[in-house]
């Protein structure tokens, strides 16, 4: 490194994407289910569960009738992805059209655990295709209890995203048209503190006890940003900044001229005024050069080196140390 700086020497420092940690992204365009766990409990009873990917863009699962609905309850299928845990959680996944002959309840399961034949503990966020309605439900033991109800009647032959929110002992759930993904068509929001984190996954139960299920998702995704609040800003982050949820996400707290959503979109502080990347000091060590910088929330970060200031390429031999009280270093 002492030829950099003996010349002329050009240092960049380059920001990542913001980091979302836990993110899992499925559009099942690979035609298949790699990485989710299939949860069929009756199969065992010998009540078939499918599992097929029409045309290779989305996932569906359907179920024959329970063979003892007094034994086993009604009919019921999903998948999970228990690579992940999630306390907090954003979970998403686009509905297929369906059938509305078919009297189902379908959606997310989130912070489930011990998942299988009345084991199966978490929440869960599901339409009533047929009473056109969403529930968030604490289930217990394969038996839901409804936390909060609301209105949500469907068009079978749209395209609907559903989206689950977990945020301590909060809770939202959203219903978007697919064709406009800004504003929610139906909205539901309850609150219960009794499971704390777990895996998440897709469901569906039949709405008669010697019902069947036929439906399809697209498009999963989960992550840890909840905003259950509705504010732009995830829960999680906003709570590092402001210490709680009250904060409006369109004021600009800071007062230098970005709204607190955006800042925090951006990875810089909403709470200090024009905060961004500073460099600190460079210090030349014997053969070594020391950088020291000022960290945003959320980002990684690349040193790229250049002595022309136009060709750059990443020092990869840098050694990043972590930051601490916001400032980090590279050596090199």
């Amino acid at each position: 490194m002492q030829s950099f700086v003996t010349q002329s020497l050009a240092l960049s420092l380059v920001l990542s994407p913001v980091v979302i940690h836990g993110q899992i992204l499925d559009d099942f365009n690979d035609g298949d289910d790699t990485g989710w766990t299939r949860l069929s409990p009756l199969s065992q009873f010998g009540v078939t569960g499918t599992y097929s990917f029409p045309g290779g863009v989305s996932y569906r699962m359907q179920s024959g009738a329970s063979l003892d609905p007094d034994t086993m309850g009604q009919s019921r299928i999903g998948a999970m992805r228990t690579d992940v845990n999630y306390s907090a959680f954003r979970v998403a996944v686009d509905l297929s059209t369906f059938d509305p002959a078919i009297e189902q309840d379908v959606g997310i399961l989130a912070r489930i655990t011990t998942p299988g034949l009345g084991t199966t503990s978490g929440y869960s966020a599901t339409i009533d295709t047929d009473e056109g309605r969403i529930y968030i439900s604490r289930v217990d033991f394969e038996q839901p209890t409804t936390v909060i109800d609301a209105d949500s009647p469907l068009d079978p032959k749209k395209n609907y995203r559903l989206v689950f929110h977990g945020y301590e002992g909060r809770f939202l759930a959203e219903v978007f048209d697919v064709a406009d993904l800004t504003t929610p068509l139906f909205v539901a929001e309850g609150e219960d503190d009794t499971y704390q984190s777990g895996p998440a996954g897709l469901f569906g139960a039949a709405g008669q006890t010697t019902g069947i299920i036929d439906f399809g998702f697209d498009n999963y995704e989960s992550d840890d940003r909840p905003d259950i609040d509705r504010d732009g800003m995830p829960d999680p982050i906003e709570v590092e900044f402001f210490g709680n949820l009250d904060e409006p996400g369109d004021t600009d707290f800071d007062g230098d001229g970005r709204d607190n959503a955006q800042e925090i979109e951006d990875g810089t502080d909403p709470t200090v005024k024009d905060s961004s990347i500073e460099v600190m000091s460079i210090k030349v060590l014997g053969d070594s050069l020391i950088l020291q910088f000022r960290t945003l929330v959320g980002r990684s970060y690349q040193l790229e080196t250049s002595v022309d200031l136009t060709n750059w390429v990443v020092d990869t031999e840098a050694e990043f140390e972590d930051p601490e009280d916001g400032i980090a270093g590279f050596l090199t």
